[in-house]
C-alpha cells in the first residue's frame, strides 16, 4: 500500500512539475498574422488601447509586450526609424546596440537602450522587430529592471519562449 502510494504521489509530482504553463492566448483574438502566447505560471497578460497586449509577473519587474504594427509611412524606411518612433513616447530617443533577432523562425532586428519608467527607475529595452509585409511588422518588447535574480530571468526567458507568431504569409 505505502508503495501505491509513493507511486501515485511520484507521478502527480511528475505531472505538477510539467504543468507550468498557466494559459494560453492568442492575440489579436481574430485575424492573421498573430501572436500564440503560452504564458507561464503566476503570469498575466492585459490588451491595452494602444493594439498591444503586456505580459507581466506578479512582481512587475519585467514586461514583455507584443504587437502588430501597420504602418505604410514606414514601408521601404529603416527598422531603425520604425524602432525609433516606437520607442518615442517611452521617451528612447537611441538604440545604440543592434544584433539579429528572430521569433518562430522569421528573422529581424534588436534594438537594444534603456528608458526611464514613470517612477523614475532606469529600465534595459530590447525591442525586437520582425518584418512580415512592406508595411506590417510584429513586434517584441521587453522591459527589464536592473538586478533581476536568476528565477526572475529564468520566468522572463520562459515567458519569451512561450510566444510564436501564427499566420505569417
Amino acid at each position: 500500500m505505502r508503495r501505491t502510494v509513493v507511486a501515485l504521489l511520484f507521478v502527480f509530482a511528475c505531472l505538477c512539475a510539467g504543468s507550468t504553463r498557466a494559459e494560453d492566448i492568442r492575440f489579436p483574438k481574430q485575424g492573421s498574422p498573430a501572436f500564440m502566447i503560452s504564458l507561464p505560471s503566476g503570469w498575466t497578460g492585459h490588451e491595452d488601447q494602444y493594439n498591444g497586449i503586456q505580459l507581466l509577473p506578479a512582481d512587475h519587474r519585467t514586461l514583455v509586450y507584443l504587437s502588430l504594427v501597420r504602418d505604410p509611412q514606414y514601408k521601404d524606411k529603416p527598422l531603425m526609424d520604425l524602432a525609433l518612433a516606437i520607442g518615442k513616447p517611452s521617451n528612447i530617443s537611441t538604440f545604440p546596440k543592434q544584433e539579429p533577432a528572430s521569433i518562430s523562425g522569421r528573422n529581424g532586428t534588436a534594438f537594444l537602450g534603456q528608458m526611464k519608467n514613470d517612477k523614475g527607475t532606469l529600465l534595459d529595452v530590447k525591442m525586437v522587430i520582425i518584418p512580415l509585409e512592406p508595411d506590417l511588422w510584429a513586434t517584441e518588447t521587453l522591459l527589464t529592471s536592473h538586478n533581476l535574480s536568476s528565477a526572475q530571468t529564468d520566468a522572463l526567458n520562459e515567458a519569451v519562449r512561450g510566444v510564436t507568431l501564427t499566420g505569417v504569409k
